[in-house]
């Protein structure tokens, strides 16, 4: 028995859908968008199957769908091993850089270096606001007192995201509020 005969009465249009649907999944694969072409491609393998299933034999649709699915277990291991160690991690696709831990440096070293200085309100902190703090401009709060705009405010807590101020200045023995 030939290959067109194991395909029944229709290997043609078999023949034209499985090229096209490869033909459309390599467009997909090195193509951005929202999938068109792997769409087309997957309804192209659908109808491969569905032809064979009907009125070809059943045996060759389910070889289809398994040569299908392995290609692309095949095809899925290949990408994330390139991705991981390959051509591909070498490409723009795949990010590089790792965050810190912090996505505001001068407030992670506030902690150390900023306790107990004192700046000028640049806006009215109602309870958040700006001040210029050693130089540098800062967002800032209060724990809810209203400071009005060039006010002078020390810094009596600094942790995390935070810079905690009070209006007027403070001594500095006495810059960490009493709990």
């Amino acid at each position: 028995m030939s290959f067109m005969e194991l395909l029944g009465p229709t290997a043609v249009a078999t023949i034209i859908c499985l090229i096209v649907a490869l033909v459309m999944f390599v467009i997909e694969l090195f193509t951005p968008g929202i999938g068109v072409a792997g769409a087309t491609g997957l309804l192209a393998l659908i109808a491969v199957v569905v032809m064979q299933l009907g009125w070809g034999h059943p045996q060759v649709a389910f070889y289809i769908i398994a040569i299908a699915l392995l290609i692309i277990i095949l095809g899925l291991i290949w990408v994330i091993r390139s991705m991981q160690h390959g051509r591909l991690s070498k490409s723009f696709l795949v990010l590089k850089e790792h965050s810190s831990g912090t996505s505001v440096p001068e407030v992670d070293a506030a902690k150390t270096d900023l306790l107990g200085k004192t700046g000028v309100a640049i806006s009215a902190l109602r309870p958040s606001g700006i001040a210029e703090i050693d130089g540098r401009r800062l967002d800032v709060m209060t724990a809810g007192a209203f400071i009005n705009k060039g006010e002078s405010v020390t810094v009596i807590k600094a942790e995390g995201m935070h810079i905690l101020v009070r209006a007027g200045s403070v001594e500095p023995d006495a810059a960490e509020p009493a709990q």
